[in-house]
């Protein structure tokens, strides 16, 4: 190990030991920071093996080097459930263990090496060939299961995207930009990884700079969680069943359902209800939600929606809340911005100024400010 590997990896076990304590006993109690603190902890931990297998000194902890080896293969069955509970802002369940099932499977494929072979699996790791069958196909599925978890979770995010564009009101778009650039990151780092087990092109700067880059983003991640958890959340009431809901069907998202007059007079008894009802105030409103007030299906709302006000339903109930909250700023109301934003249905204040600027292209001070000079 150089110097400055030594370092990264100080800090990287370091403070994923210490986010593990700050996000598991902190005041946050969603099963997202769950699963980010113990996501901290097996991080931390993994950056304990490069000190068990290359520094001679620490012989009393090299039987720990085969059972650290396999950690990574939870990152990405963990990253996978991190994002699931941000999406959907569920709790646990018994099925939520089944993404153990990876380093299980590892553990059990080798348990003779774990138990009895601790310096055959530590020579294996620093680059001696493979003593086993099962030593070599345990570094396949070990990346295999991350491969599969990381498309999973792609997926996961550009689906429950777009679907909450189309069925929820209230969600923080900044958290699915968020959760992209994540999956981004971490396919870089596994590709580097990847080409470092299974190619000869591996280099000291490569392992460097792909861990000082793990180092980075949990670090980012987990610090921002713990200062501002609400951030992370992107379905605030954890309306699973609005998320599970496909707005258009693919059959009739280019001609649909209904003829286009029926859409339109649909259409003026949607924004009649609206304007009447300020259904926009109830932040949380849904498309099921506004479909049952209007006595329509939820699908016929949505094709409505897209196809002849072409807007999805987030945009345009948040229309009518950025509206209103612009008349009372504009009234020289004392309220403060966030009690306005509130009252008009936001459900937060990151989705507010997030959504607002969006709009209006400044932040809401700055909005008000504008108007009082």
């Amino acid at each position: 190990m150089t110097a400055i590997h030594q370092y990264i990896c100080a800090i990287g076990s370091f403070q994923g030991v210490l986010l593990f304590f700050l996000l598991f006993y902190g005041h946050e109690k969603s099963a997202a920071s769950k699963v980010l603190a113990f996501y901290c902890l097996v991080l931390g931990l993994a950056f304990f093996l490069p000190f068990i297998t290359f520094d001679v000194s620490y012989d009393v902890f090299k039987p720990l080097a085969a059972w650290l080896f396999f950690l990574p293969v939870l990152y990405g069955s963990m990253l996978y459930l991190y994002c699931s509970k941000v999406i959907f802002n569920t709790s646990f369940t018994k099925f939520d263990l089944i993404h153990l099932a990876p380093i299980i499977i590892c553990y059990v494929l080798n348990a003779d090496a774990l138990l009895y072979h601790h310096e055959e699996m530590r020579l294996w790791i620093v680059g001696d060939p493979a003593p086993t069958l099962r030593l070599w196909l345990s570094e396949y599925i070990l990346f295999g299961f991350s491969l599969a978890y990381l498309i999973a979770t792609a997926r996961l995010i550009r689906l429950y995207h777009q679907r909450a564009r189309n069925n929820l009101s209230n969600f923080n778009p900044l958290v699915f930009r968020w959760l992209r650039a994540l999956i981004v990151s971490l396919i870089i780092i596994f590709l580097v990884k990847g080409i470092m087990a299974f190619s000869n092109f591996a280099t000291m700067r490569m392992l460097i700079l792909s861990d000082a880059l793990i180092v980075l983003i949990i670090y980012f991640i987990a610090f921002t969680h713990w200062r501002n958890p609400q951030f992370f959340i992107a379905n605030s009431h954890g309306d699973e069943q609005a998320l599970s809901q496909k707005s258009i069907s693919t059959e009739t998202e280019s001609t649909g359902a209904i003829d286009e007059h029926t859409r339109a007079v649909i259409f003026d008894e949607i924004t009649r209800h609206i304007e009447k009802e300020h259904s926009y105030r109830n932040s949380k409103l849904s498309l099921t939600v506004l479909a049952g007030e209007i006595g329509i299906s939820p699908h016929h709302l949505s094709e409505v929606l897209n196809q002849h006000a072409g807007q999805n339903f987030n945009y345009f109930i948040n229309a009518y809340r950025v509206k209103e909250v612009c008349k009372r700023l504009n009234s020289n109301s004392t309220s403060a911005v966030l009690d306005v934003a509130l009252a008009a249905g936001f459900s937060s204040k990151s989705t507010f100024n997030t959504i607002f600027k969006k709009f209006m292209g400044i932040t809401p001070s700055q909005y008000r400010q504008d108007n009082q000079n």
